[in-house]
């Protein structure tokens, strides 16, 4: 999940190629990245698009941006209710 993140991150700034090996799990989403809002949401979408996972706004916060590592915290939450949702239908 963390190559696929800094896959995403460096064609979105593809304007930086210097990008790449200054990103580590620590990286502050927000401030160290410099996403302006048209590629904070070009982010987001890619993500869901190429994790194959469906974000939860209602339970997103700016603090989950923190870093890449909380970031992917909050990815996997949303992928464990998406199971659960997809598993309540299979009863």
């Amino acid at each position: 999940m963390y190559d696929k993140i800094v896959d995403i991150l460096c064609a979105i700034k593809e304007d930086q190629p210097e990008l790449r090996p200054l990103l580590s799990p620590a990286t502050d989403l927000n401030n160290d990245i410099g996403l302006d809002s048209l590629q904070m949401i070009q982010f987001m979408l890619k993500v869901e698009d190429q994790l194959n996972v469906v974000i939860d706004y209602d339970q997103f916060d700016y603090e989950h941006l923190q870093s890449i590592d909380t970031f992917m915290t909050f990815l996997k939450s949303c992928q464990t209710q998406e199971q659960s949702l997809y598993e309540d239908v299979q009863k």
